[in-house]
C-alpha cells in the first residue's frame, strides 16, 4: 500500500480449495461476527463488499496505512480458520496461502470489480441469483439497507475461567457485532434510497444473465440444497487457478503508471534496506510499508558468536 486508503480486492482461499467455508445458519453467524470484531479492532479499515463462498471469500476494503489492513486480515483469517475448523473438525492447515490484495485503480475498475463479486454464485454456476446464495454475502444489506450482525465468542474468556473450576458455558462469552459497510466512492454522493436502486438493477443483470447462460453453455445451476449438502472436507475436481493481477486498471496506461509506481516503491525500499544492512541509522523507508525486522540485541564486546 503506497497511499492511504487505496482501494484493494482481497481475495483468500481453503487449502486445496476445500469447503471449509461451506454455509450454514451457524458458520455464518460465527464469521458475521469475526468481521465485526476486526472492524471494531480497526477503525482505520473500510469494508465496502464481502462475499464468502464455500471455498474462498472476496471482499473490497480500504485502510489508513498498510499495519491497519495487515492487523485487520490477520485477525479475519486467523479467527475465521479457528473458527471454521472448530466447527467443521478439520485440523489441518486452513488457507492455502496469504490473502492476495490487488490494487483497485480507477472508478470503472472499481465497478467492474463490484460487480464480479456481487455476481460469485452465478458465475460458478451455483445459485440463480446473487441473493439466493445461503453463505454470507451483503446483497441485502445493500438493497434494503438492513445492517449485518455477527457474534463474537470469547474464547479466551471462556478458557480462562474454565480453568478456574468455574461452570460456564461459551454463550456467557458472546458478543453481538454489527458489520458496516462504506458505501463505494462512486455512490458516496448519491441517497441511500439510489444506491438500493443501483444494487437491484445490477442484480437482476447478473439473475438475468444467470438464467440464459445454463441453455447456453449446456451448464446447470447446482441449487442451495446441493449446496449445503456438499461435504466440507471435500473439494472441486477441478480448481481454477490465475496469478492475481498487480492492479486492476480500465487502460492500459493505467496499469503501465501503476506498474512504474510499485517499481518505484519496491527501489526505494530495497535501497533503504540495503543501508540498514550496512548499518547505517535513521534510515527513512518509503511511507506505508513495513521496514525489514531487526535483530532483538547485539552481542556484548567480545563475546563468543551463537552457536
Amino acid at each position: 500500500m503506497r497511499r492511504p486508503h487505496a482501494m484493494f480486492e482481497i481475495t483468500i482461499r481453503t487449502l486445496h480449495g476445500r469447503f471449509l467455508l461451506r454455509p450454514s445458519k451457524k458458520l455464518n453467524d460465527l464469521i458475521l461476527g469475526v468481521i465485526g470484531r476486526a472492524l471494531a479492532l480497526n477503525p482505520g479499515v473500510r469494508l465496502y463488499l464481502i462475499k464468502v463462498l464455500s471455498n474462498h471469500f472476496h471482499a473490497i476494503v480500504s485502510a489508513e496505512s498498510c499495519f491497519a489492513l495487515s492487523t485487520f486480515m490477520g485477525h479475519v483469517n486467523g479467527n475465521i480458520a479457528r473458527e471454521a475448523g472448530s466447527f467443521y473438525q478439520w485440523r489441518e492447515k486452513f488457507w492455502s496461502r496469504r490473502f492476495s490484495q490487488v490494487g483497485i485503480d480507477d472508478e470503472k475498475s472499481l465497478v467492474k470489480s463490484t460487480r464480479y463479486i456481487i455476481s460469485n454464485g452465478c458465475k460458478e454456476s451455483l445459485v440463480f441469483s446473487p441473493e439466493h446464495w445461503p453463505g454470507v454475502g451483503c446483497e441485502r444489506a445493500l438493497t434494503t439497507g438492513e445492517q449485518m450482525h455477527g457474534t463474537w465468542y470469547d474464547r479466551t474468556a471462556f478458557y480462562d475461567a474454565e480453568r478456574r473450576g468455574k461452570k460456564v458455558h461459551p454463550d456467557d462469552f458472546t458478543k453481538r457485532y454489527p458489520v458496516p459497510l462504506t458505501p463505494l466512492p462512486f455512490l458516496a454522493a448519491k441517497t441511500e434510497s439510489q444506491r438500493q436502486t443501483y444494487f437491484r438493477h445490477l442484480i437482476k443483470e447478473i439473475r438475468e444473465e444467470t438464467f440464459q447462460r445454463p441453455a447456453n453453455q449446456n451448464k446447470q445451476v447446482l441449487g442451495v440444497e446441493s449446496i449445503l449438502a456438499q461435504d466440507p472436507h471435500s473439494y472441486p475436481r477441478k480448481l481454477k487457478k490465475s496469478p492475481a493481477p498487480l492492479c486492476h486498471a480500465s487502460t492500459a496506461a493505467r496499469r503501465k503508471a501503476y506498474r512504474r509506481s510499485y517499481r518505484m516503491f519496491v527501489a526505494a525500499y530495497r535501497w533503504a534496506a540495503e543501508k540498514l544492512r550496512r548499518g547505517e541509522q535513521n534510515v527513512k523507508f518509503p511511507n506505508n510499508c513495513f521496514p525489514p525486522p531487526q535483530a532483538f540485541c547485539q552481542p556484548r564486546s567480545g563475546a563468543p558468536p551463537p552457536g
